[in-house]
């Protein structure tokens, strides 16, 4: 079955659980803290349990503590905070990737090639590398800066994996020049050698992330 909705949920500034929304209509709750038994006690000073969690995320559109002008935060009341965890649409700009072709759009020459070091058994001359990097719109309006890094631990063995970070709402109320040197410092793009300049210099980007056009 297809999960529709995920709601990540906080106590006192804990995480506490997710709520998954399934395509059908039904819903789950899945605390983190091993047992309902420790999630009643933890919420029992202010009376809230499980249930009555599944039942605020579940009447959201109509619940007075809705915060309508939050894209992520969307309930709060007291200690209880619930968040939804947004999804990606099919709009991404690809800004970069190792085995592109000349002529695709996110084509560049740069290896963008690191040395790579992590404790002292680490081999010699070891090497790090992005193999690609892109921005992806969310389906709540927000972006994430997403790269892709690997790295040999020799032979034919590989490791590394996608990181993924939210870009902050309020750097898009930045002038864009200001806004690309802070985005290029997420997702350890700048640790692989990409800089401001480089995306300054990516046709369609600006439009992509939503500035007018520069005059």
């Amino acid at each position: 079955m297809l999960i529709k909705d995920e709601y990540s949920v906080y106590f006192q500034d804990e995480y506490i659980g997710s709520l998954y929304v399934f395509s059908d209509g039904t819903s789950e709750f899945r605390n983190c803290l091993g047992s309902a038994e420790e999630l009643e006690k933890r919420l029992l000073k202010t009376a809230i349990g499980a249930k009555q969690i599944k039942r605020s995320v579940l009447r959201l559109i109509k619940d007075r503590y809705r915060l309508k002008e939050r894209k992520r935060i969307i309930y709060q009341k007291d200690d209880l905070v619930i968040e939804r965890e947004p999804k990606p649409t099919e709009e991404r700009y690809s800004v970069y990737r190792r085995r592109a072709g000349k002529n695709d759009p996110d084509y560049d020459s740069g290896a963008h090639e690191v040395p790579h070091y992590e404790g002292v058994k680490t081999p010699e001359g070891m090497m790090e590398w992005a193999n690609w990097y892109a921005f992806v719109k969310m389906d709540d309006g927000t972006y994430q800066a997403q790269l892709d890094e690997a790295w040999n631990w020799g032979g034919s063995h590989y490791d590394g994996g996608t990181i993924s970070v939210d870009i902050p709402e309020d750097w898009h109320r930045l002038p864009y020049d200001e806004f690309i040197d802070r985005v290029v410092t997420l997702a350890a793009a700048s640790h692989y050698e990409f800089t401001a300049d480089f995306l300054r210099n990516k046709k369609g980007l600006r439009e992509f992330f939503g500035f007018e056009e520069d005059k």
